[in-house]
C-alpha cells in the first residue's frame, strides 16, 4: 500500500516540474481552463444531466462519470498553444520564470489531483474494494487535506466566480 499523503505530495513535485518545462504562461491557461470545468460542474443544468450517472451502482463508473468531464476539460487545456513567451521570459531571470512556472504548474497539479481524490471518495471508490490500494491517513480519509480542502470544495460559490473572472481578465489583458 502507498501512503496516500506521499503520493499525493509526489504528484504535486511532479505537475511542479511539468510546469516548469512548459512555462507559466501556458500553466495558467491551464488553471484557467481546470476553473472553468469546476464552474460547469457548479451550474444546475450540469447536475441534473450528470446525476443519473452519478448515482449509478457500480462505484468504479460512479468514479469516471465525475472526473471524464474535468478530465477532457483539463486535457484541452494541457494542448492549449503558447501564447506569448518572448514577451515574459525577457523580463525576468531564468531561476524567477522557473520558480514560477513551478508554483503554477503545483498548483494545477493541487486543482487536478485533489478533484479527483474528492470524486474518489464522493463516488466511495477509497472505502470500497479498492481500499487497499492507499494506506488511509490517521484521521481517515473524511480528514484528508486532499479531500477535506479539495478544489471542489474551495473554489465553489462566489469564490469559484471572483476567481475565474481574475483569471479570465488576467488571460485577456496580460497574455493576449
Amino acid at each position: 500500500m502507498i501512503n496516500a499523503d506521499v503520493f499525493f505530495v509526489f504528484y504535486l513535485i511532479v505537475w511542479g516540474f511539468i510546469g516548469t518545462s512548459r512555462g507559466w504562461v501556458r500553466e495558467v491557461v491551464v488553471t484557467f481552463s481546470m476553473l472553468f470545468a469546476l464552474f460547469i460542474y457548479s451550474l444546475p443544468q450540469f447536475v441534473q444531466i450528470m446525476d443519473p450517472l452519478w448515482k449509478t451502482e457500480d462505484t468504479v463508473w460512479r468514479f469516471i462519470w465525475r472526473a471524464a468531464p474535468f478530465l477532457l476539460i483539463a486535457f484541452f487545456g494541457y494542448l492549449s498553444p503558447i501564447v506569448a513567451r518572448g514577451r515574459f521570459q525577457a523580463g525576468a531571470s531564468r531561476f524567477e520564470y522557473g520558480l514560477l512556472s513551478f508554483l503554477v504548474g503545483a498548483f494545477n497539479g493541487y486543482l487536478l489531483f485533489s478533484a479527483l481524490a474528492f470524486w474518489a471518495k464522493q463516488a466511495g471508490l477509497l472505502d470500497g474494494q479498492y481500499a487497499n490500494l492507499f494506506t488511509p491517513p490517521p484521521n481517515g480519509w473524511d480528514k484528508f487535506f486532499f479531500i477535506e480542502s479539495a478544489a471542489p470544495v474551495v473554489f465553489s460559490g462566489s469564490l469559484l466566480i471572483f476567481v475565474l473572472i481574475v483569471i479570465f481578465l488576467f488571460v485577456i489583458v496580460v497574455l493576449i
